[in-house]
């Protein structure tokens, strides 16, 4: 009982009071998400909004570069925000009590890999985004004596590019990992002994 392998053909070993599993197990955590991902849905909404609105007043390529990749950064921060919702309408909603009973349909199915994968694109969209924008900042201090460029076609098609490969990277190693000739190659998981000592 309680051991993380079903004995019983019901799953009652496993699937009981004592203990049955949720998505999100712990009451604060739920609320967690549901609150933080209401917040980013929303505040990203704002601030991508915003700034696509007053995209086309950028004067110098170095605001053009700084607003696409917050833009950049927000859109994945929204993702984020989609994926906390969804996790917590499954757990709270969708499952209730009934995930145990459910989970491995629930971990195999397309539904879950979605989720994931968006998941995945929005947190890799902003560290990218990030990254780059934390390197033109430093470039920006290192030649704060220089006059910025204005934006011409060419900048603007150099900036959408940047951005579109940084998008698509973002995408390529969310959903790599689960076409199946590839899947072989990723490790999907870790479990380990409760009684393995990682320190003496």
């Amino acid at each position: 009982v309680c051991d993380g392998s079903l004995n019983c053909m019901d799953g009652s070993d496993e699937c009981n009071d004592l203990c049955s599993k949720h998505i999100l197990q712990n009451g604060s955590l739920k609320g967690l998400s549901w609150l933080i991902g209401s917040l980013a849905i929303f505040a990203n909404s704002v601030i991508v909004t915003k700034n696509l609105l007053t995209l086309t007043r950028c004067q110098t390529s170095v605001a053009l570069m700084n607003k696409s990749l917050v833009i950049l950064i927000s859109f994945g921060d929204f993702l984020i925000g989609c994926y906390l919702i969804v996790i917590a309408i499954y757990d709270s909603i969708i499952f209730k009590k009934d995930y145990c009973l459910r989970q491995i349909t629930w971990i195999t199915s397309i539904e879950c890999s979605v989720i994931g994968i968006f998941s995945t694109i929005g947190s890799q969209i902003s560290l990218f985004s990030m990254t780059v924008l934390s390197t033109v900042r430093i470039y920006g201090i290192w030649n704060s004596m220089r006059v910025p460029g204005e934006v011409t076609r060419l900048k603007a098609v150099q900036v959408t590019t940047g951005i579109f490969s940084l998008a698509l990277a973002s995408a390529a190693i969310a959903i790599i990992p689960v076409i199946d000739q590839f899947e072989d190659f990723f490790v999907n998981g870790l479990k380990f002994d409760e009684h393995l000592s990682f320190f003496i």
